[in-house]
């Protein structure tokens, strides 16, 4: 990586992380109220390297790469107003050049929901193979321009004129049934959606989450050195493989805690018990930790498989709620 890319990559992820503990009190103020966090801005940019650039958008880390004849943007978004905030700094940042690839780590609504806003337009929308019929079904019946749909069943090689990057597919359900991943080599940073998140632990909730094929992806990104890591949620941060050891640790405890229990037949109840006894901290506060097992708990079989439930999908615009009638 070059001496550029080095440098603004750190300030930008600099510029980026979220404060990590609270101010450190001061001594005779015990009995003050604590000041107000300040609120965060709709949203936050930085630019990582000459074509590339990330930020926050509501909940919602995105980013997008001038390829040299057009923008491929990574992720839409938790709601339309953090979707349209994103296109407008693509098109501050990137001007007279069209978005013409969006690319979705996964489909929860905290990633992709803002996708709506987007509509119609007839960009190459990339997914995870599995992903193809779903994001079909969705879009049936839409009027106007239809997005172009690319299912990644390994790996894709995008190389434009100014950058090239790769979108990686999790060959099983990890995270959710749908994962994709991107590696953008100049730069060596890996955008990972939900794969890895980076400060506390994973959320293993989705119905396709399954924690064995989990460990199976983190090991293929860790096999490519990278020199920073993008979440979904949460801070960038440049020690991407310690963040990766962490989220394996805790994939790892919740397997031998969800064997051990399902061995034994235990209740939920005992399952719960378990867990209050072996807390991690605020790493994964108990509450995170309980609903994170039970949830794989009641999928997983005797022989240590986790069937999918019902996969999800990305929302359609919600239709504007009725107004209470008057009694």
């Amino acid at each position: 990586m070059n001496r550029y890319v080095t440098t603004t990559l750190t300030a930008a992820i600099a510029a980026l992380l979220l404060p990590a503990t609270a101010p450190a009190q001061v001594p005779g103020t015990a009995s003050r109220p604590a000041p107000a966090a300040p609120a965060l801005p709709a949203f936050e940019t930085a630019q990582t390297d000459p074509n590339s650039w990330m930020g926050r958008f509501g909940p919602t880390n995105c980013a997008w790469f001038d390829l040299g004849d057009g923008v491929l943007l990574l992720d839409t978004g938790a709601s339309s107003t953090d979707a349209k905030n994103l296109l407008a700094e693509v098109k501050r940042t990137v001007p007279d050049k069209p978005v013409r690839w969006i690319v979705m780590t996964h489909f929860r609504p905290d990633s992709n929901d803002g996708f709506a806003a987007m509509l119609p337009t007839d960009v190459m929308l990339i997914v995870n193979q599995r992903a193809v019929d779903e994001m079909q079904g969705l879009l049936r019946g839409a009027a106007g321009k239809a997005p172009t749909i690319v299912g990644v069943t390994d790996t894709l090689l995008l190389k434009g004129k100014a950058k090239t990057v790769e979108i990686h597919a999790v060959p099983a359900p990890a995270h959710t049934a749908f994962d994709v991943w991107l590696y953008e080599p100049a730069s060596g940073v890996v955008y990972a959606g939900d794969l890895v998140t980076p400060t506390r632990c994973p959320l293993t909730i989705d119905p396709g989450a399954d924690p064995k094929q989990w460990l199976k992806v983190l090991e293929r990104i860790e096999a490519l050195h990278p020199q920073a890591l993008v979440a979904t949620r949460g801070p960038a941060v440049t020690s991407a493989n310690a963040e990766i050891e962490k989220t394996r640790a805790y994939l790892k405890r919740v397997l031998e805690i969800l064997t051990d229990m399902k061995a034994r037949s235990a209740p939920e109840a005992r399952v719960s018990g378990e867990l209050a006894a072996r807390k991690i901290g605020e790493y994964c506060p108990i509450a995170l930790d309980t609903q994170n097992v039970l949830d794989l708990y009641r999928r997983m079989t005797p022989d240590g498989s986790f069937p999918p439930g019902k996969p999800g999908k990305p929302n359609k615009p919600a239709a504007s709620a009725p107004a209470p009638k008057k009694k």
